[in-house]
């Protein structure tokens, strides 16, 4: 495989992880009463955060899309999505949690007890229909360089 080659397979792989990621997200739009919206939602973020995580290549040792797919007026919502995946979706930081822990001695015995933040990995699902808008937009733009990626491609005998 060409370098080019790789390049337009992790490039492919990151448009397939933003339709996973959105398709996922439009069912969980239609069925928002079942159990599983939770796991679904959460898992539908992990999916559209890898694409701007490492993927190791053989060729290249690391490629990560970059943002300039993504529309501006998302950009805050991206950089919150990817916050989130990497402290509480993919990751437990004890930061997010700011835990307390309070120790006590009675009658020749210690109690402990933790305080912290109830984090749910649901704080976006409120912007549900802005999410899949970032999703469909980034699509859209993405789809237009496939195009122009294909076409610097070589053809194989």
């Amino acid at each position: 495989m060409t370098p080019e080659e790789e390049e337009y397979v992790h490039f492919a792989s990151c448009m397939d992880d933003f339709n996973y990621a959105w398709q996922i997200l439009r069912e969980i739009k239609v069925a928002r009463d079942s159990v599983l919206v939770g796991a679904a939602f959460q898992f539908a973020l992990v999916a559209y955060a890898r694409p701007y995580k490492a993927s190791r290549g053989d060729l290249k040792k690391c490629y990560k899309l970059g943002e300039e797919f993504i529309p501006l007026e998302h950009r805050g919502l991206h950089q919150r999505i990817l916050n989130a995946r990497d402290q509480i979706h993919a990751h437990s930081d004890l930061t997010v949690k700011e835990a307390q822990l309070h120790v006590a001695a009675t009658a020749g015995r210690k109690f402990v007890g933790a305080v912290q933040n109830t984090i749910t990995g649901l704080e976006e699902l409120a912007n549900l229909g802005l999410i899949i808008a970032m999703i469909e937009q980034t699509l859209e733009r993405m789809y237009e360089e496939a195009k122009r990626l294909e076409a610097s491609l070589p053809v194989n005998s």
